[in-house]
């Protein structure tokens, strides 16, 4: 079967910004001006979706002859996608090929610096700064800036959260080197310059890092039964992740072209050039060795994203989260909460000292705030909480939810959400648990379930009158 490559953008990007990237594999051979394609949508028009985009690549498929009208395959296609590109790709594959994968003609994804689990730019991406900058100035589509688009990838989006779970918290996902082979590389570098002002800890100038990887780790903790219930869904993508010192969200493109191979260029070349398992798993560990030394001396984060809902699924809009530090031998754990007295004052002040760095970079989803993520130097934290150890011993850190009633009649039953157990210190070093808390340069998924109660219904053998 034939291969052939196309290339897809990003928000507010065009294939334009590809077109040395493309001279760049055609003179490397990795193929030709006829089997190198790229793929175009209009990411700044007000109405376009997600399902618009794949519809749209779906039916120009079938046109170039890359599948059939059933959707089957005539040619092998290698995808390379750049930022919200990421999200484009997936959403595709999850929409008509999930089902049945062995018939999807996407046999490679390379992504850079894709969106996966957004962008703390995208929201800004939707205000009146972000129409002036970026909006479209055509004529009936004045200031357009793509919002339904923009709503995807936002922090800790609906969408987002369901497309995660329609292809990487399954049963069997096939992004994996028998299936879909698929490398991520992005930067670790922030913008330079005039655009240095947007730089947010943890990021390329415009993408989490760690909302790249695909390696999620899903917790589900039900508090609405009598006894609380927690599962995991541990990671079982198979991808090649790569983070590099000296690009941002553009030089890695940019940086691609056919006048020099630089290292990012040399690296597409060899994720192309990958065919067997063996040849992957070979590239993936050579990866791994350039990651971490990216991370010699640089923090290292990872990527909170919770869902908080009530016991019919319905969302839960209102809640805050307070995290808390205890001496642990003053304390004790009981069915995952810690029993506590009264605060000292230095637990207090550690406390603050600790619920201000977790919830440093904190977002609330604008379209909904039952979502929210938050950022975790992972480094960071464990020098704080060695300095707490030698100010006051081994501590403990929990968190406590706090949901308000929502009238007088209706409330949540929030009493085991007051001092749940995270972690706690051991010579002032985290205690590993099984599952571990922690997975650096990932997203973690977590859902609260909450009893959500009533004092409006009564059943009685005695009539009411109102």
């Amino acid at each position: 079967m034939e291969e052939i490559t196309v290339i897809i953008h990003g928000w507010s990007d065009c294939s334009e910004s590809f077109v040395r990237m493309k001279q760049f594999l055609i003179e490397n051979g990795m193929g030709t001006v006829e089997t190198i394609y790229y793929a175009d949508y209009e990411s700044r028009e007000d109405n376009i979706t997600y399902e618009d985009v794949i519809d749209g690549l779906y039916d120009r498929f079938k046109e170039k002859g890359f599948i059939d009208k059933d959707g089957n395959p005539l040619k092998s296609l290698n995808v390379i996608v750049h930022s919200t590109g990421g999200l484009v790709i997936r959403h595709f594959i999850a929409e008509y090929y999930s089902h049945r994968i062995d018939k999807c003609p996407v046999k490679k994804v390379i992504m850079l610096a894709p969106a996966n689990f957004g962008s703390p730019l995208a929201h800004y991406g939707k205000s009146l700064l972000g129409m002036l900058f970026k909006g479209r100035y055509k004529f009936g589509d004045m200031f357009e800036v793509g919002r339904k688009l923009l709503n995807g990838l936002e922090l800790a989006s609906p969408y987002q959260w369901k497309l995660a779970h329609r292809d990487i918290l399954i049963k069997e996902p096939y992004y994996n080197p028998d299936q879909i082979q698929t490398f991520i590389f992005v930067g670790a570098k922030g913008y330079g310059g005039l655009r240095k002002f947007v730089n947010k800890k943890g990021t390329d100038g415009t993408v989490v890092v760690s909302g790249t990887n695909l390696n999620s780790v899903k917790f589900s903790v039900d508090f609405a039964g009598e006894k609380e219930k927690i599962s995991f869904v541990y990671p079982k993508t198979d991808t090649a992740f790569c983070v590099l010192k000296n690009y941002d969200h553009g030089s890695i493109v940019e940086d691609v072209r056919p006048d020099k191979v630089s290292r990012i260029g040399q690296l597409i070349l060899e994720a192309l050039k990958v065919k067997t398992p063996q040849d992957f798993k070979d590239l993936k560990e050579k990866l791994k060795t350039i990651t971490q030394e990216t991370y010699r001396d640089k923090e290292i984060y990872q990527q909170f994203f919770i869902h908080t809902v009530d016991d019919h699924k319905m969302p839960v809009k209102d809640y805050t989260l307070e995290f808390f530090v205890y001496r642990y031998k003053d304390r004790y754990i009981s069915k995952g909460e810690v029993i506590k007295k009264r605060m000292s004052n230095k637990e207090i002040e550690w406390s603050q000292k600790v619920h201000s760095y977790i919830t440093d970079e904190f977002h609330n989803n604008l379209t909904d705030p039952s979502y929210r993520r938050f950022l975790v130097g992972l480094k960071g934290l464990k020098k704080l909480l060695k300095e707490c150890y030698q100010d006051i011993g081994d501590v403990i850190l929990s968190v406590k939810i706090h949901i308000p009633r929502v009238d007088e009649g209706i409330y949540y039953d929030t009493k085991r959400l007051r001092n749940i157990f995270l972690l706690r210190t051991e010579n002032g070093e985290i205690v590993e648990s099984k599952p571990s808390l922690f997975y650096p340069n990932t997203t973690t998924l977590m859902e609260l379930m909450v009893n959500r109660s009533t004092k409006y219904v009564s059943v009685s053998l005695t009539p009411k009158k109102h």
